[in-house]
């Protein structure tokens, strides 16, 4: 299963709905689930969790606490080719970020699930493998 950024951060952030997240978590740590992102949710992450800190949303232990934890998941993680998000960027008018997601789910024929519900909302009637977290 591909997840983006909007999963692994609802499961860390203490205002968000955590429990399905955490749930997938915990299931991909058992072996029960192997999750997959590209390489860019690394950076995706990063960057969210510095704009959390930045608006004392939470704190810089919370913040390290965050990208540690999230590293420890080891999330198999996929290089994507030069423009082979552009395609699904174009169709459904979204960003290269979010079609990169797109683009690995396709490419290795697994689901995607995401809690950004304005992806979700682009692109589930077209593309049936895209699932809402909750």
């Amino acid at each position: 299963m591909i997840l983006d950024a909007s999963v692994l951060l609802t499961a860390f952030f203490p205002d968000e709905a955590q429990a399905q997240a955490q749930a997938l978590l915990r299931d991909h740590a058992a072996g029960k689930e192997r999750l997959k992102a590209p390489a860019l949710i690394l950076f995706e992450t990063a960057n969210a969790v510095w704009q959390a800190e930045r608006r004392g949303r939470i704190s810089s232990a919370q913040a390290d606490e965050i990208l540690k934890a999230a590293a420890g998941l080891h999330i198999e993680l996929h290089d994507l080719e030069w423009g082979e998000s552009l395609p699904l960027a174009r169709q459904f008018q979204r960003s290269a970020y979010d079609a990169a997601y797109l683009a690995l789910a396709d490419r290795l024929d697994e689901e995607f699930v995401t809690a950004d519900d304005r992806l979700y909302i682009a692109v589930h009637s077209k593309l049936s493998w895209v699932k809402r977290l909750g």
